[in-house]
């Protein structure tokens, strides 16, 4: 089983999609957070009328399907007090505890990620796109779930990919269909 940890952007976007247990199962991965995530993963918008509700992921913790993890020992409170220099608090954590226990890390934040890449190589990143299309493909998805999946991800979360990342045409393509 895989440990994927997630920061706030990609949480939130399968919080939208209410897609994380399904996600979880078909991948065999374990999420989990940092509790500077925890702490800002509160709100999404209401489907229908945009407004912004609170989100309550204690029931996913509860069930197991989202595992908190903790700043351990002093290497990673150097290394999140150094990273927070550069990117917000939750990013900084989520790097640092990363790359310390060489986890892979989801994270939909260009600044922050184009830093992870160029400071830590070897730290393994994750997108939303790139998760929804493993789980898609293991899946075996259909079309009108996973535009039904893009939709909520864009109403709810407000996301959509860059035109530059490498799935943009793909996510745009079934949004469409």
């Amino acid at each position: 089983m895989k440990l994927l940890l997630n920061d706030a952007s990609v949480l939130l976007n399968l919080l939208a999609a209410d897609c994380l247990p399904e996600i979880a199962a078909a991948l065999d991965w374990q999420f989990a957070i940092c509790p500077l995530v925890r702490d800002e993963a509160k709100r999404l918008r209401d489907a229908s009328t945009g407004e912004m509700v609170p989100v309550d992921i204690a029931p996913l913790i509860e069930s197991g399907f989202l595992q908190i993890l903790e700043l351990s020992g002093d290497d990673e409170q150097t290394l999140y007090v150094e990273q927070s220099i550069v990117v917000d608090d939750g990013e900084a954590m989520s790097i640092a505890i990363a790359t310390n226990r060489k986890l892979e890390l989801a994270i939909d934040d260009k600044q922050a990620s184009n830093h992870a890449s160029r400071t830590f190589p070897d730290l393994k990143l994750w997108t939303t796109p790139e998760i929804i299309k493993l789980w898609a493909d293991a899946a075996a998805l259909s079309q009108q779930r996973l535009r039904e999946v893009f939709v909520s991800i864009e109403v709810r979360a407000r996301y959509s990919p860059p035109r530059s990342h490498p799935l943009a045409t793909w996510w745009i393509g079934v949004t469409r269909s």
